[in-house]
This record gives structure tokens, sequence and C-alpha cells, in this order.
């Protein structure tokens, strides 16, 4: 599936670029103390002589916000946020399950020869900074925004932003990261057992295993959105085999989450919380995004898988390379 298309026509067209949080941290040195980290401020700079320049545009994954709200200091907290909504301007990758639906339906459409309305241009992203977990609804948040409050947060999103990041009630904010944190834990032994389980199989037939768990966990959504298309599907038998194959394969999501993970999972070392964060946030933005600059080891990953190739994404370590 191509890259999503700005329709901006100018001589200039602004490109996606992803930072991870190692290269937001650096940022954040160089935005607090520039005689100290030199070479910080240095790519501080180089970012936002980008941004005035209009060569890119660079949201937020949630990865990154739940890493700044994980920080106890508030002054450092305060600093961090201050760049990330000041490069960001409050943007957001949208999350997962958002993702997926537009990127599965289309491939389903594509599939079927279905005519269905494109989306608009750069449609993954967000003003909303909780739109980075799921699109809002009253139903999957629970509470009720007001128009009012949604349009005063779509009217500046960057101070929205960090209002939540600086101006949270701690309590709710560690035991937020503590909830999080409780359920990382619970998937990391999840995958652990399966690593002890498959782990002297080959990378191909562990890739057929992952594909069906995908394909088992999403199955659900799957069917919903083929019925929400006009297909008559109630169960996966009324899928051909052969698409139940190509589906994890070839949408995006799901293709860049399989190659990552079984990949992950020949790694010697035990499994840790950021593993999952990171894998997480580049099976979302690395098929959209023009430049992902990441962690050694997910770079790593991606390179061994070709995603980058199969994506068009530039996959960098650093902000010296950009």
């Amino acid at each position: 599936m191509p890259k999503p298309i700005a329709s901006d026509t100018s001589e200039t067209v602004e490109k996606i670029l992803y930072l991870d949080q190692n290269a937001w941290v650096s940022m954040a040195r160089g935005a607090w103390d520039k005689t100290s980290y030199p070479q910080d401020h240095v790519r501080l700079v180089k970012v936002v002589e980008a941004l005035q320049q209009q060569r890119f545009i660079v949201p937020l994954s949630f990865a990154n916000i739940y890493e700044t709200l994980k920080i106890n200091d508030p002054v450092r907290r305060a600093n961090m946020a201050r760049v990330q909504v000041t490069i960001s301007g409050g943007r957001v990758f949208r999350g997962r399950r958002r993702i997926l639906d537009e990127t599965l339906a289309a491939y389903l459409a594509d599939k079927f020869a279905i005519r269905r309305a494109s989306p608009e241009s750069h449609w993954f992203l967000s003003n909303l900074w909780f739109e980075a977990a799921a699109d809002y609804s009253p139903g999957v948040f629970g509470i009720a925004l007001s128009d009012a409050v949604l349009e005063y947060m779509r009217s500046d999103p960057a101070r929205a932003l960090f209002d939540y990041l600086t101006a949270s009630d701690e309590d709710v904010r560690r035991e937020g990261v503590r909830r999080f944190s409780a359920g990382s834990a619970d998937l990391v032994a999840g995958i652990e057992a399966r690593r002890a389980i498959v782990a002297s199989e080959t990378l191909a037939l562990r890739k057929r295993a992952y594909a069906a768990r995908l394909i088992v966990d999403e199955l659900d959504f799957i069917l919903a959105t083929g019925r929400r298309l006009g297909l008559n599907w109630n169960d996966v038998r009324d899928i051909e085999p052969s698409l139940v194959r190509s589906i994890p394969a070839d949408v995006p999501i799901l293709a860049t989450e399989r190659e990552l993970a079984v990949r992950l999972e020949d790694q010697i070392r035990p499994i840790a919380e950021n593993d999952l964060r990171d894998m997480s946030a580049f099976a979302t933005v690395l098929p959209l995004a023009d430049i992902v600059i990441g962690e050694k080891t997910f770079v790593n990953l991606a390179l061994q898988a070709r995603l980058g190739k199969t994506y068009g994404t530039r996959l960098l370590t650093s902000l010296d390379e950009l």
C-alpha cells in the first residue's frame, strides 16, 4: 500500500518526520542548557530551522506522550513538554485502531473493487492529543466532552497537550503510569512464554504463527470492516483462505508489527516494557512517515525486514543524520 500523498502542490512539500524519545531528550537538553549540551542545541536548531522552512511535520506518538508523562521531576517534564508541543504543534499520530481501520478498509475495497471515498490528506494525524490512543467518542472514552471543549482543544492543540503533561493531578499521573506498566508487564510475560515455545522454529514458521495470531486477535474487527463495505461476512469461513493469509502480510500496520515482533523475539536479552512501546510506535508510524529516527535496535530490526524499502521510509538512528 503506497504512502499517503500530501495535497500540497507548492514547491515545498512537508515530509512526515517521526522522532523517538531519545531524539526528544536530546533536543530538550539543548533547549535547557546550550552551554552544557552544545551538540544537542545544534540538533534542536536544525529541526527548528527545518520547520521554519516547512520541510517537516513532526507529530508525536502515544509512546512519546507517555514517556514524557513518566518523568517525575516536574521541571524536567515541563521542559520536555515545552519542546515537544512547540515542535509538534500538538499534532499526534492517531492510535493503532484508527489506522488499522482506514488501511484495512482501503485494502479490502481494493481487493473487491469496491468504490470508496479517499481519506483526506494526513488523515492519520490529529490535533487532539488523546487521539494518539484512540479516536474520541463518548462510548470509547467513557466521558462526553462538550463541543466547546473540543473546539478549544483543536484551536490550540499545543496548549492543550502542554497542560495535560504539566498540570495533571500528581496522584492521577502516577496511578496512570502504574497501571500502564502493570499491563505492559503482563504482555511481556506472555511474549517471553511464547519465545520459549517457538525458540527452535524457523523465522518463516514464526512469521506464519504470528500472522495467525494477528488474524485471531483482529477477526471480529476484520469481519465488521468487511460488512461495512457490503461484504457478506459473518465468520472466518466467509473469507477466502488466501485473503486470510494476505491480510497480515499486506496491511501495513499488521505487516510491520509481525516483522518486528518475530525479530524482537530472536533477541537474546529479555524483552522490556520499553521494547513494547518502541515496537508499537514503529508499527504504527513507519508505514506513514517519510523519515523515522529511532533507537538502534528497532531501526536495525526494521532494516533487516526491509521495511524502509517496502514503505519508502528513511530509517535513521540520530538527528545528526537528518
